[in-house]
């Protein structure tokens, strides 16, 4: 008989699973909202800046109010800081918005997942991480868990929108990669930067390249819309903020694998709100992501 030791989880292990489970469940609503404020006549690089406006005021109440912290200019990695926040945070949600909006869903989330694939190869790169064989394994069975679930269909529907899902994983898994390199710096602060030159460097793109939408176009958006522009921007956020403080107590490998949790929580929204039954295949694939969660959870190196 074989025997497997299961690591026991210390508090900082607890907080970290709480936490990223928290930004997986909040990411799972984005592709309705983005979808949503697409119908609603914001073109993409507009939605981005309008939701980032939110999202730094939120950033600026938790810094000044509910942390209580001073700002202080960083004066160390400021390059790599100022990466993580205009590629990793500005650009991933960028990339992600135009890709949701320019190809099927399924197609683009199954592209934009593959960061979870990316982070751990760039974080044994970069960082040195060890990645030993329960992690290879929880890697493996996540690639097979996104197959399942979106079941891709050919490379020529992917067009446009599959290449900025791309850059959104690259991305993504760059902040991952960045951010356990930024450990120094808190998660209040870490918002509070990626949200203020989120708002600058993409309401730069915007007023260039989508000027017109500012001369008239915008006049005309409803109360809903504008409603759900500022919500979402808050629970943008709360997201990126959630996942920016898990990430103080996981290897990039680890918590770019749990995740992958958002997409059960995706498909247990489907099931509630639109009664989308589950096929095996789904269910099949959710299961996986599951295993792998806890593989790296009780036997990965975290």
């Amino acid at each position: 008989s074989v025997v497997i030791y299961l690591k026991p989880m210390n508090k900082d292990t607890k907080k970290g699973i709480l936490f990223i489970l928290t930004a997986a469940f909040i990411y799972s609503t984005m592709p309705v909202l983005i979808r949503t404020l697409g119908s609603s006549g914001i073109p993409p690089v507009s939605q981005v800046f309008l939701r980032y406006i939110s999202a730094f005021i939120s950033a600026c109440v938790y810094f000044f109010v509910v942390a209580k912290q001073k700002f202080v200019f960083p004066s160390k990695n400021l390059y790599l800081l100022l990466f993580a926040t205009i590629f990793g945070y500005g650009m991933t949600n960028l990339f992600y918005t135009i890709g949701i909006l320019n190809t099927q869903v399924s197609n683009a989330l199954f592209i934009f997942f593959t960061f979870a694939i990316i982070a751990p190869i760039l974080g044994f790169i970069f960082l040195k991480e060890k990645v030993n064989t329960f992690n290879i394994v929880a890697i493996f069975l996540s690639f097979i868990a996104l197959f399942l679930l979106f079941q891709p269909n050919s490379l020529s529907t992917w067009k446009i929108g599959g290449f900025f899902a791309f850059l959104s994983a690259i991305s993504q898994a760059s902040y991952i990669i960045a951010r356990k390199r930024l450990k120094n710096y808190s998660a209040s602060f870490m918002m509070l930067a990626n949200t203020f030159l989120g708002v600058l460097f993409v309401g730069i793109l915007s007023m260039i390249f989508e000027y017109r939408f500012y001369q008239g176009a915008i006049t005309r958006l409803s109360v809903n819309t504008w409603t759900t522009t500022i919500l979402f921007g808050v629970i943008n956020f709360l997201a990126w903020l959630a996942m920016t403080k898990g990430f103080e107590y996981f290897k990039a490998s680890s918590a770019s694998i749990i995740l992958l949790s958002e997409l059960i929580f995706g498909v247990i929204f489907a099931f509630f709100i639109f009664h989308e039954i589950p096929t095996y295949l789904t269910l099949v694939g959710g299961g996986l992501i599951v295993a792998a969660s806890a593989l790296v959870i009780l036997k990965g190196e975290n």
